[in-house]
């Protein structure tokens, strides 16, 4: 058990340098191009000091071009997740946390693209995932049976830190209020899954 263990986080560490070089691949593109990333409509000129892949911390800028895609992606990668998760995952208790993020991120998804219909934000959601995140599927996908769940919660704690950063900080400094007081809301989501990603990690000897 612990040399899958030790396998399925050597598995983890390998994602995160191959998405670290997905990241400044798309960053240098971006900056030479200035034209849209495959991931439904982020625009490199809309960025504004914000880094494509992904917001550091909560205080770092965020514009509504950038937050709405990439709210939606986080939305649409936690669903596409949460499915795989839901049906391979062994514990009954990662499970259950899998079916949670599958209700809690389609009903973000819901209301966000709510908004942009009914509002004049001049940006659309996300229509797909952009490669970073379409990365983490095809990596959690082709984890074995005995290292899925640690590179299902390994991916969720890292998503989890990078949706609260994003929610965080549109909530305190974004524009449209009540696009503000919904990512104000996402993130008090968000904080009550990383606080179960926790319990689930230290529970369970992860």
């Amino acid at each position: 058990m612990k040399q899958g263990r030790n396998a399925g986080w050597a598995r983890y560490a390998g994602l995160l340098m191959i998405l670290s070089l997905i990241a400044c691949n798309e960053r240098e593109q971006g900056e030479e191009t200035g034209g849209e990333e495959s991931g439904g409509g982020t625009v490199a000129r809309h960025f504004e000091d914000v880094r494509p892949e992904g917001v550091s911390s909560p205080e770092d800028p965020v514009t509504t071009t950038y937050y709405i895609p990439q709210a939606t992606i986080g939305d649409m990668y936690e669903i596409e997740a949460g499915g795989i998760a839901a049906a391979r995952a062994k514990d009954p208790e990662v499970r259950a946390f899998a079916r949670k993020m599958v209700e809690d991120h389609g009903k973000s998804l819901k209301q966000l693209t709510a908004f942009t219909t009914n509002n004049p934000a001049n940006r659309a959601t996300a229509q797909n995932l952009d490669p970073r995140r379409r990365a983490m599927v095809e990596n959690l996908q082709a984890a074995s049976d005995d290292e899925f769940e640690h590179v299902y919660l390994g991916q969720q704690a890292a998503a989890h830190d990078e949706a609260f950063n994003l929610h965080k900080s549109f909530a305190s400094q974004g524009a449209y209020p009540e696009l503000q007081e919904m990512a104000a809301r996402n993130a008090e989501t968000i904080e009550q899954h990383r606080n179960m990603l926790k319990a689930l990690m230290n529970g369970n000897g992860r």
